[in-house]
């Protein structure tokens, strides 16, 4: 590796993988802001801009419906939430596509011996059709919808279930998302985190220590993985 290009992380120093799905692998921001507003809609209420929700794509589809529609009472949220998840379904796999280089980027690691997982909010199902539209869900040995925790993030249960499926330390493991839940999710089951810049989250709104360990891409990830390999020959 070149001097004068700092490393983020050190990926050698880890047996697997974690990472978030929305807007850290799919660009998933259009149709998730699509399928909210037109949830409120259906109920009555305006619709939002872009700009607006997508700094709280990535919460629990209450929040993230009482964000949109301005509102609070959770019988209200409940009810729209079973509205926006039929919407979901019909719709969101067929929408979904991938960032750039994640194809290429899950095939390296794996190649490398990296075992992976996906934790998401998105239920389950959501998750394993989409990766499977696009070839991708034999890269991951387990994958956890929102619906398959009984807390979602930030709470660290389904990392902390990562771990015992992996049989890995938590020093062992990273985790990769693209927001603050991620981040206070992986602090609180104790691993690493990696932002992954491609979402609502700025650098600068993410803990210090967590800064200098972004990417921008998954072009960069696999950039590194390339580089750190060419190194190791020398």
């Amino acid at each position: 590796m070149s001097e004068d290009r700092k490393c983020p992380v050190d990926l050698g120093r880890y047996r697997a993988m974690v990472f978030d799905f929305d807007m850290t692998l799919a660009d998933t921001s259009h149709v998730i802001v699509d399928l909210l507003n037109e949830t409120v809609r259906h109920f009555g209420y305006p619709e939002e801009s872009y700009e607006y929700i997508l700094p709280v794509v990535g919460n629990t589809h209450p929040i993230m419906l009482g964000h949109t529609a301005h509102e609070t009472d959770m019988e209200k949220l409940l009810t729209m939430q079973a509205y926006y998840r039929k919407l979901c379904g019909e719709q969101m796999p067929a929408r979904t596509t991938f960032f750039p280089g994640v194809d290429r980027c899950v095939r390296l690691l794996s190649e490398r011996g990296m075992r992976l997982g996906i934790v998401s909010i998105k239920l389950a199902y959501l998750l394993r059709a989409s990766l499977d539209k696009y070839g991708l869900l034999g890269y991951f040995q387990y994958v956890l919808g929102g619906d398959e925790v009984k807390t979602p993030k930030p709470d660290p249960e389904g990392l902390l279930r990562m771990l015992e499926l992996f049989g890995v330390e938590k020093n062992e493991l990273l985790y990769i998302g693209d927001s603050l839940v991620d981040e206070k999710a992986a602090e609180a089951a104790g691993v690493d985190f990696c932002a992954m810049l491609l979402g609502g989250t700025r650098a600068e709104q993410f803990q210090e220590k967590n800064r200098a360990r972004a990417f921008h891409s998954w072009e960069e990830v696999s950039a590194l993985l390339m580089e750190k390999e060419s190194d190791s020959r020398v």
